[in-house]
């Protein structure tokens, strides 16, 4: 994980830009991925964590009638998410996870390891959903790893 958070920071280095992040399932881990790497105070703004629905709301700007109709774990959130992360700390590019770590279900039958992960980047806002295996832990050290990944993704497109 280090490896690819080492990678993202090079290439914001590079492009000038700065990160934040938004995230509920994780914990904080995605933050705590980047600034794990030395030089991560050059472009890391600030994280958060937005385990709950009012705090995603009173937070990030994320709609209570969004989070009702589609729920938190949803592409809507992810991307409400990263848009209000951006929005908040006036960063580029912004990255958001939310989803079910397990080990149980989400109460309308969502299975866990469900994940979606928002990017806002360039003025344009994505979703991607995976289905991670696992135990709690394991979804979330993937959840981590495919933030970054699409972080990078984002970050080398024209």
């Amino acid at each position: 994980m280090k490896d690819i958070a080492k990678q993202v920071i090079d290439e914001l280095r590079l492009k000038e830009l700065h990160i934040s992040t938004a995230e509920s399932c994780t914990g904080g881990m995605v933050a705590a991925a980047i600034v794990d790497v030395s030089g991560a105070s050059d472009v890391f703004e600030e994280g958060y964590i937005t385990y709950s629905d009012r705090v995603k709301h009173k937070v990030l700007g994320v709609d209570t009638d969004l989070l009702e109709k589609y729920t938190a774990v949803s592409s809507e959130a992810a991307i409400k998410m990263a848009e209000g992360a951006a929005h908040v700390s006036g960063v580029d590019i912004a990255v958001s996870v939310t989803g079910y770590a397990g080990p149980y279900d989400g109460d309308d039958g969502t299975k866990a390891g469900t994940v979606y992960i928002g990017t806002f980047y360039k003025g344009t806002s994505r979703a991607d959903k995976f289905l991670f295996k696992g135990g709690r832990l394991a979804v979330r050290e993937q959840s981590v790893s495919k933030a970054l990944e699409l972080v990078l993704e984002r970050l080398k497109e024209n």
